[in-house]
């Protein structure tokens, strides 16, 4: 893998800023390979016919499968051939009788159809006047209306009409059956029956009470009824005599499981062991186990199945199931032998609408399903490097509109839903839909990175922004209207077209025109396509302020660097700059774009659907451009106590990797670094304002620095976004000329206090204030942060008399007049106070004072009111330490920290525990006994890390650079004559 390496030193030359002057100028590019990636084929997704096995009749020499809404079929036994069952006008639902015969019927019908599947004779026995189709049976038709219940049946060449009769009262609610009859429910009286009706038209009784029959189940196999009631007793009878003998068991898992019917000497029961989703009998979601009529443990039969079965004549079961990976139709015979009588013909998920975006290919499949086929969302991820493979194929839902939608992919891993109706909605990257709906509808609809535009007849031309969800870009109406990153071409007057930023909504200057009245604009970086009606298309060049005509296309598609098009079933490219011409890609069974296929404007492939359901993804077989930065999204200004945020660059192409600088333009010093591995499309960073130390960003100038280097091999291009962070934080011990770097305070005996300002590594010019004599003379002084948030650093001050105050310097010399507020008296019994930062983790810098007599160090923690909370033991024995001023993070673990030189010279870095304590002390090294003053004066040379001055006892004064990792660099001498001081801090 490649990888772009960045100095951490300064960047020599910083080019002109902004995001279109960012990126580099196109190089030269390369002759397309003549090895380049073959062509892939992604084959579509092909299931199982779950509606063949969903059995609704089994009869002598054929069965019936199907639902009413995805049609039926008859399946031969003898060779398992299947044909489906072509309905009569207005019939629509076909119903299994126990034999050859099929009863087709239709809503409102006033007749219906018997059809013998055997030879495919059939006759129309119409109802009776106000009777509705009630049942069916063998070669009887059961209705029921005013006339009460009555079978129809056919002989002697005319309709027999039938009253149900048999013992009184009221019959209805009619129930399972076989070939000779079926249960109904019958009202004596004021007491409810089960009966068996006959094909005579007799309803006799049974043993089966309507109690019984209500709260359990019941199903008839062959010549046998089982009733399996809630106590877990299970009934078997010969449906030829319901009052002779019976088999008697006991069956447990009522709740869970389904009565299936007797086979041999077993009742067959499903039981569910698919847990979640829709309890569904056709679902193959059930094991069906076998129970012994006379006593004995349950065999499994099948492992996966459904809980639907029918009987053949002879008492065999035929059920849906799956055996040793094969879906479909098994019987299952007196032995429990299980033969497949037919497997499931495998059905093809044929994508009807494709996007194709940065190596990512969505479709939006007719998958088939129990209830008929749902338009579902499908992803698969291409390689963007190597050779062209393919990924696992996801399933992103489906929306519950059930529509096909136009989908077009931004290239940033998101897509934008069009619906027939006019809604846009935006599915997230990773998301499964349903999507977000945004408030606009459209006719015509471009999208690109973070942006979708919308043009809807009789209204507006409008830009929205996805994160969002708001509309930031309002235009004039019009169809011509295209989009690429942040850069909106529409047109003005007839033939002409101009670039606007939909960020500033301001014209960017470019403009393009065309021969012809333009009626379709699309844009990809540098090219605008345009088409005029049917007369004439091409693609303007921006940077060659050209056009490129081509032959008249309707429905044109433009890549990075070349135009597909479809014409008499043929999908072809053509290159735009003229080195590999025109060439055949392939035959996509829908012509139209977006349906039957698409580009990848992104740098990458066509794609195309053929005739047999499969995609295939071809190479274009153009060079593409340099990789480029269509959008970026950074404010130009940040202030400092919230620097944190996301900083983004949309590619125009994926990328294998990315490294990022941030540097600081005013010492050219590279201040943040970042990488990032393969990314299609959005560069990102979750930045916290801080730089390597973990340290607020001062204020100044910056500018991001992001090498793209992109997967296919081309040129390394970076892109520069420069920003300016603003003052309302000052950085660390930052006093005069609010640029970031720490100063030094320093007192004269005469009790002149100067600010010495720190800069390549030094400390040098000085603003002064005087006064600091008599009683308001200094004792000790302590360079504090920002206490009243007016943006400025504060000083707290300690005079001879005890007393301790926080002065406001605000940027000017410290004198004593400056404005301060009182702290409190009695401090003068420390030896030391010094303030290392924050060592709390509150985001307030705390102060750290050692008492003079015993040696003890405490911890003041800032109240945030402009004072400090009660006093926190942190250290005993620190009497005989030169302890430094001011430390600040010098271990970059984001924890002030405390430096202290012990009495033979050894300088000791005491971490914080970011607790308000000190963990165990790290030895720094020897020889720092030369030294009188050791001072944390912050950041003196810009590199974000704090280093640390020390004056010799011959008043020469040295910069250590702080290494950000609990350690210094070579000392740089800073000057002599230093000894002037009496206090550094």
């Amino acid at each position: 893998m490649r990888r772009h390496t960045l100095v951490r030193n300064a960047i020599a030359a910083v080019t002109a800023l902004g995001i279109a002057a960012a990126v580099a100028p196109l190089a030269t590019a390369p002759a397309f390979a003549a090895d380049a990636p073959a062509e892939l084929t992604v084959p579509a997704e092909r299931t199982p016919d779950y509606n063949a096995t969903v059995i609704n009749g089994a009869g002598e020499t054929g069965y019936l499968s199907g639902w009413t809404q995805s049609g039926f079929h008859w399946t031969s036994y003898a060779d398992g051939s299947t044909a489906p069952v072509v309905m009569p006008q207005g019939k629509t639902t076909a119903w299994g009788t126990g034999t050859d015969l099929l009863v087709l019927t239709g809503k409102d019908d006033t007749a219906v159809v018997q059809r013998n599947m055997k030879d495919g004779s059939e006759r129309t026995l119409p109802l009776p006047k106000g009777q509705l189709f009630a049942g069916t049976f063998g070669d009887v038709v059961v209705t029921d209306g005013p006339l009460g219940m009555r079978l129809l049946t056919w002989a002697d060449g005319e309709v027999k009409e039938t009253p149900v009769g048999g013992v009184g009262g009221e019959l209805h609610s009619l129930y399972q059956g076989n070939k000779d009859g079926m249960f109904v429910q019958k009202d004596i009286s004021g007491m409810t029956m089960i009966c068996w009706l006959g094909r005579d038209g007799l309803a006799r009784t049974t043993h089966l009470q309507a109690e019984q029959f209500e709260n359990g189940k019941i199903e008839v196999g062959g010549d046998r009824a089982v009733q399996w009631t809630k106590d877990g007793k299970a009934t078997v009878w010969k449906t030829s005599d319901f009052w002779a003998s019976t088999d008697q068991l006991t069956i447990g898992g009522y709740e869970t499981s389904q009565l299936l019917g007797a086979v041999g000497d077993n009742v067959l029961v499903a039981r569910r062991v698919a847990t979640g989703g829709q309890e569904r009998y056709s679902s193959l979601d059930y094991k069906v186990v076998a129970v012994p009529l006379k006593g004995g443990p349950e065999r499994v039969v099948l492992e996966k199945a459904t809980a639907m079965a029918r009987f053949k004549p002879d008492g065999t079961m035929l059920i849906g199931a799956v055996v040793d990976g094969h879906q479909g139709v098994y019987a299952v015979g007196s032995a429990l032998d299980v033969t497949k009588v037919r497997e499931s013909p495998a059905l093809t998920s044929v994508p009807t609408a494709l996007a194709l975006a940065q190596g990512r290919l969505n479709t939006v499949d007719r998958v088939p399903g129990e209830d008929g086929a749902e338009a579902r969302l499908r992803g698969i991820d291409l390689s963007v490097t190597g050779p062209l493979t393919a990924g696992q194929r996801t399933d992103r839902g489906a929306e519950a509109t059930g529509d096909t939608p136009e989908i077009q992919a931004t290239g940033d891993g998101r897509l934008v839903y069009r619906l027939a109706d006019g809604t846009v909605k935006v599915l997230d990257e990773g998301a499964k839909l349903p999507a977000r709906t945004l408030a606009v509808k459209a006719d015509e609809l471009r999208v690109s990175g973070r942006y979708a535009a919308t043009h809807r007849q009789g209204e507006q031309l409008k830009v929205t922004d996805l994160d969002t969800g708001s509309v930031v870009y309002t235009g004039t109406g019009t169809r011509a209207f295209a989009l690429s990153g942040s850069t909106l071409w529409t047109g003005t007057e007839p033939g002409d077209a101009q670039a606007v930023d939909v960020r500033t909504g301001k014209a960017t200057g470019k403009k393009m025109s065309a021969p012809c009245l333009m009626t379709s604009l699309q844009a990809q970086g540098g090219d605008v396509y345009w088409e005029c009606d049917r007369d004439k298309s091409g693609v303007y060049d921006t940077a060659a302020a050209k056009n490129i005509e081509l032959p008249a296309h309707q429905g044109a598609l433009l890549g990075d660097g070349y135009v597909a098009w479809q014409k008499d079933g043929e999908l072809s490219v053509t290159d735009l700059r003229g080195a590999t011409g025109t060439h055949k890609v392939g035959k996509p069974a829908v012509a139209k774009p977006g349906q039957g296929w698409t580009v990848d404007r992104f740098g990458g492939a066509v794609a195309y659907v053929d005739a047999a359901g499969d995609t295939h993804v071809a190479p274009s077989g153009v060079q593409s451009a340099p990789v480029r930065a269509l959008d970026e999204d950074f404010p130009a200004t940040v202030d400092a106590k919230s620097a944190a945020r996301t900083v983004r660059w949309w590619a125009s192409k994926p990328l294998v990797s990315w490294d990022l600088a941030l540097v600081d333009l005013a010492t050219r010093n590279t201040v943040r670094m970042a990488t990032g591995q393969e990314t299609r499309g959005q560069v990102r960073l979750d930045w916290d304002g801080k730089n390597y130390s973990g340290q607020d960003l001062p204020a100044g100038k910056y500018a991001w620095y992001v090498t793209a280097v992109p997967a296919d091999g081309g040129p390394d291009q970076t892109f520069t976004t420069p920003f300016e962070v603003k003052a309302t934080a000052a950085a660390p011990r930052d006093y005069v000329g609010a640029d970031g770097l720490g100063d030094l305070l320093a007192v004269t005996p005469a009790g002149v206090a100067d600010f010495r300002a720190g800069g390549g590594g030094k400390v040098d010019a000085k603003v002064s204030g005087s006064g600091w004599t008599g009683a308001n003379e200094v004792s000790a002084a302590v360079p504090f942060d920002d206490v009243d948030g007016d943006g400025k650093n504060d000083v707290l001050v300690r005079l001879t008399s005890g007393e301790l105050r926080a002065y406001k310097p605000a940027g000017k010399a410290l004198t004593p007049s400056t404005p301060y507020a009182k702290i409190g008296s009695g401090w003068n019994i420390f030896g030391v106070l010094t303030s290392p930062g924050d060592m709390t983790g509150d985001g307030r810098a705390d102060l750290v004072a050692r008492e003079a007599s015993t040696g003890d160090l405490y911890l003041y923690e800032a109240n945030g009111s402009g004072n400090f909370k009660s006093r926190v033991k942190i250290g005993t024995g620190f009497q005989n330490y030169l302890v430094a001023s001011g430390a600040g993070d010098v271990n970059g673990d984001g924890r002030a920290d405390l430096l202290a030189r012990d009495a033979a010279g050894v300088l000791w870095l005491y971490p914080s525990t970011g607790g308000g304590t000190l963990a165990t002390r790290v030895k720094i090294g020897g020889g720092w006994q030369v030294y009188n003053a050791l001072v944390g004066a912050g950041d003196l040379n810009g590199d974000g890390k704090p280093d640390l001055l020390a004056r010799g006892t011959d008043g020469v004064l040295w910069a250590y650079p702080g290494d950000g990792k609990g350690n210094f660099g070579g000392r740089v001498q800073v000057g002599g004559g230093w000894q002037m001081y009496k206090f550094l801090f």
